[in-house]
Parts: C-alpha cells; structure tokens; sequence
C-alpha cells in the first residue's frame, strides 16, 4: 500500500511539471530578436521586426532608399543588371533578400526592413515607378542580347503565323493548313481509341523570319504506322520550311526564339 502511495504521488508530480511547460510556451534568442510571451500576456513584441523598421526610418530619414531584388521561389528576372542601371539614376541603392518556404511565426512578420523601403520609394515616386522601370529594363535586355535565343513563352503573345490576326488564332491554323494539303498513305491506320498519335517538330525562329536547328519526333498509337514516321516527317518539315513564319516579338521587339509545330494524326 505505501509503494502504490509512492507512485501515485509520483506520477501527480510529474503530470504537474509537464502541465506547466505547457503553459509556459517561451521562446527566446539569445540575441534578443524575437520574443514570443506565455498565454496569460495579452502583448506580443516582434523585436526582429521592430528594429528593421527602425532602422529603416533613419535611414529613410537621412534621405537613404534600398531597393532589394527578391531570390528564391519567385518569379525571376533576367534583366537585373539592367534594372540596377535604371536605379542608381535616382540615387536607389541595391540589395538582395531571400525569400524563405518557412512560415512566419504566429503574429511575426519577415522582410520589414524591405518592406519599408518598398512603401518609401512608392510614396516618393509612385505606385508604378518600379513596374515602369522594369519594363524599361526588360526591353534593354532584349536590346542589350540581340542573338539570345529566347524560350517561347518568354516572347509576347503575338500571332507567329501568316494570315492570323491574334494569337489564339495562331495556335490552331497552322494545323488546320496542314491538315487541308496533307495525304495520308493508302494503308494508314486511322485513329480508333481515345488518344491520338503525332508529329512534332522543334526549329529556331530568327528575328528575320528564317528557321534552322529543326528536329522531329514522331509517335503512332498503332504500331503498324511506324513505316510511315518517317514520310509524316518530311512531310511536316516541308510545311514550315515553305510557310513565311512572322518572327517572334518581346515589348514589341524582333527576337530569336524557339518553336514547335505540332500535328495531330487523324
């Protein structure tokens, strides 16, 4: 009876202890960057956060203005280098900050130095200042890399074929052409299930409108189509090599660019 006394008051002292780490929930660095308080303190401080906002006030203060290019996983730009150029026009320094997959913390906030730098150079020159400037940095790197040849849908949506007036035209008539002037092969197999078979070709684009670099994949759903890969190849090489391409546009700008043509087999 006393052992079972023992360990019963034993297990009430250990369920104590743990009941108030529980409660307790305190984090500190030892650097003092961020304190998170226990649940009865109704108060929480972001003193990471709170110290970049502070510094960035002197600094904004003293007539200082950062703008940061952003790394990590988002949308990046290739024309930076350009970017900085247009900056330092008006006295914009540079920097760089990471951008983390981790979540914030409850109630705390990342990047608070940046973000008011951001706010100051909106208030100072506008809400489009940096949208305007990338633009503008974006051309002059087309300008700047006149044999780049650039991936197709870095180019703007313009029509890439003769004869069509907008881009969603473009994406369908070159087939439908094709379709019109080609000959299937006498003992040709014709599509009985759901899926199709077909030829795709690869090519560069130049900003003169000439191709070169073309390559070719053929595929059949029936096996006994594959005698005739080679025919639907030429066939389809003949195409684009006689059809007046319009070269490829970025901000309206002439460039090099990769392309594909794809056919669908009946």
């Amino acid at each position: 009876m006393k052992i079972l006394k023992i360990i019963l008051l034993i297990t009430i002292c250990f369920l104590f202890s743990c009941n108030k780490k529980h409660e307790q929930k305190d984090i500190e660095k030892s650097n003092d960057s961020i304190s998170v308080y226990n649940q009865n303190q109704t108060k929480k401080e972001d003193t990471a956060c709170l110290s970049e906002e502070k510094r960035a006030e002197k600094d904004i203060q003293s007539g200082k203005l950062v703008y940061f290019f952003f790394r990590g996983k988002i949308k990046m730009y290739r024309s930076d280098k350009e970017m900085k150029t247009l900056l330092s026009a008006y006295n914009i320094e540079i920097d760089s900050a990471l951008v983390s997959c981790i979540p914030d913390l409850n109630g705390f906030k990342r990047d608070c130095y940046t973000s008011k730098m951001r706010i100051a150079i909106e208030k100072k020159y506008g809400n489009e200042f940096i949208n305007t400037l990338r633009n503008l940095a974006e051309i002059q790197f087309v300008i700047n890399n006149p044999n780049l040849v650039f991936k197709f849908e870095e180019c703007d949506t313009t029509s890439r074929y003769p004869t069509t007036k907008n881009y969603s035209d473009y994406l369908k008539k070159p087939e439908e052409d094709f379709e019109k002037q080609f000959t299937y092969p006498k003992d040709y197999k014709f599509k009985s299930g759901k899926y199709f078979s077909s030829t795709q070709i690869y090519f560069i684009l130049d900003k003169n409108g000439k191709i070169s670099n073309i390559e070719t994949d053929c595929s059949f759903t029936d096996s006994e189509n594959n005698k005739f890969a080679e025919y639907f190849k030429n066939e389809t090489v003949k195409f684009v090599k006689k059809t007046k391409w319009i070269p490829a546009k970025i901000k309206g700008i002439d460039v090099n660019s990769e392309m594909n043509f794809i056919y669908f087999h009946k």
